[in-house]
């Protein structure tokens, strides 16, 4: 009797851990360290062996445990040990992806569902308190004593209405004036894969689905708000994909045409943005070798300095503690005070495994992500395709993998996700046999 009540105290213990997890992610970083130790005890003490693990499952499973393991073989090589130790201690959420995968019982999996809609409604309430801090901020009082709305932060840009100001980022509802609680670059992809969890609900629960077609529009204009670039190209890519699938799904083609209309009405809107207009400029310039200039986009820059320190250590990088010092030599060289004030990091999680590991590791890193999403391409997995997409894109434009907020988010979904896309696997073996 006290074997199975132990046993049954473990199988809450982790369900709860979990539902403390989906809550907590989108509300704080500072707390996020004590989060995820809770997340790895949970599989710690729960003992349990999954079955049927054939072996491009067992790849998948394995890969964030080889990609944790060159973060410690690059400690052989760095100067400032230290500073690797202290990168090797943000990423130790990737070395128990592989426990929590196998050690997640089933009354996780089973409730995954609950989960989802936990995750969903602490982006939604983390979301709604960011507008009503934005709407308290853009009420003022003028010298007249009369109540007034100011959107804009910014003295100069009080003529601009708001969709001008959304785009400049001048406005309390935009950027990180708007995102409170995380970086705007992170809130946004925990908004996108709200979307996703959303559309999945739709997909696979029966009834009324009006306030989910609600909840789908209104974290739309949120992500617009939030002002993430690399967020509208992950929306737009996402959404044609989204389309395609409609249309070799459904056969709906009345359905899609309106969809298509929405996402070109969208492009208009994201690309009538200057900035990002000139962002792509840039960037093409970039990739055909022409110089930037002052006016260049400072990610750009970062990406030009971080590529010439990939190419004077081609190989086997500059491991896992010296690339802040490598890429400070290059801010001094271009004289970007900004980067070198903040030690900005690369902006590119690619590029960072190459400065970091060489070649060899970004053939490891980039093989991990490409062939993720080709097994979840064939084995039709829509939520773990999706997340695959979100954080693929996203791994672009930002070093998700170097901050709490990105590391977590990938480790608890990727072994959700892996831990149900196994489940699958199990019963439909069962099935044949």
């Amino acid at each position: 009797m006290l074997k199975l009540t132990r046993k049954y105290n473990l199988k809450d213990f982790q369900y709860l851990v979990f539902i403390i997890c989906v809550i907590a992610i989108p509300f704080t970083k500072e707390y996020q360290p004590y989060v995820m130790f809770l997340w790895v005890t949970s599989g710690v003490f729960v003992v349990k062996k999954s079955k049927n693990l054939n072996y491009r499952s067992l790849i998948l499973l394995m890969m964030p445990l080889i990609v944790y393991v060159m973060h410690v073989f690059g400690l052989l090589y760095s100067k400032n040990f230290n500073k690797g130790i202290f990168n090797i201690e943000v990423r130790l959420s990737l070395l128990f992806i592989p426990l929590i995968a196998v050690f997640l019982t089933d009354k996780v999996k089973q409730r995954y569902i609950l989960l989802f809609k936990l995750f969903v409604g602490a982006n939604l309430l983390a979301s709604l308190i960011c507008l009503f801090i934005a709407f308290f901020y853009s009420f003022s009082i003028n010298k007249f004593g009369i109540l007034i709305f100011e959107p804009s932060y910014w003295p100069e840009l009080k003529d601009l209405n708001f969709i001008q100001l959304i785009n400049e980022r001048g406005s309390f509802f935009s950027y990180d004036m708007l995102s409170v609680f995380h970086h705007p670059s992170y809130f946004s992809i925990y908004i996108l894969f709200s979307i996703v969890l959303v559309i999945y609900l739709i997909r696979v629960r029966k009834g009324h689905k009006v306030f989910f077609y609600v909840l789908v529009t209104y974290f739309t204009i949120f992500l617009w708000l939030l002002g993430s670039r690399a967020a509208y190209l992950t929306y737009l890519i996402g959404f044609i994909i989204f389309i395609v699938d409609l249309i070799l799904k459904y056969k709906k083609y009345w359905i899609s045409l309106l969809l298509i209309l929405l996402g070109v009405t969208l492009s208009i809107i994201v690309f009538s943005n200057k900035k990002l207009k000139q962002n792509v400029r840039d960037s093409m310039q970039l990739a055909e070798g022409e110089g930037l200039n002052q006016n260049s986009d400072m990610r750009l820059w970062l990406w030009k300095s971080g590529i010439e320190v990939f190419k004077e250590n081609f190989w086997f990088g500059v491991g896992t503690g010296d690339i802040d010092a490598e890429l400070e030599k290059k801010y001094e060289k271009y004289d970007l005070k900004l980067a070198s004030e903040h030690n900005y990091n690369v902006h590119n999680q690619f590029l960072d495994i190459a400065i970091k590991f060489g070649i060899f590791g970004l053939i490891i890193f980039t093989s991990w992500m490409v062939y993720a999403l080709m097994i979840s391409i064939k084995r039709k997995q829509f939520l773990f395709f999706f997340f695959l997409l979100i954080m693929f894109v996203n791994f672009f434009f930002e070093v998700m993998l170097n901050s709490i907020a990105g590391v977590s988010f990938f480790a608890f979904f990727y072994s959700l996700l892996y831990a149900k896309y196994n489940i699958t696997q199990e019963l439909h073996v069962n099935k044949k046999t």
